[in-house]
């Protein structure tokens, strides 16, 4: 059993649900950078906090959470697609293969594009 949940700080962007790639198409309508995000995953739910507020996955809204970008560290994130939000939501992390382990270890399924 897990005791607590994780937490990390990065970087948020709020962006279009279908981008799927860093490149020529990706726009952010709204960006926060390192360390202006709190990324916490637990059991039942992961919540991205920002100044632009709270993003909240649960096992019954999820849509999808997928790893995002191209370049390690630079622009490394992962991408979180909810039912009830128009935007999904990127968060980028120094150490993105811990975020995965972790979000792995609680149990939510991490598709590695």
């Amino acid at each position: 059993m897990i005791d607590r949940d994780f937490s990390a700080r990065g970087g948020v962007a709020y962006v279009d649900r279908q981008v799927g790639t860093w490149g020529s198409g990706f726009k952010g309508h709204r960006r926060a950078t390192w360390p202006f995000a709190r990324l916490r995953v637990g059991a039942k739910e992961i919540g991205v906090s920002s100044l632009f507020g709270q993003f909240r996955v649960t096992r019954t809204n999820l849509v999808s959470i997928s790893r995002f970008g191209h370049v390690p560290v630079v622009a490394s994130g992962v991408k979180f697609v909810a039912r009830d939000h128009d935007e999904a939501v990127i968060f980028w992390a120094i150490d993105i293969r811990k975020v995965v382990d972790e979000l792995h270890r609680y149990g939510w399924p991490v598709a590695d594009k």
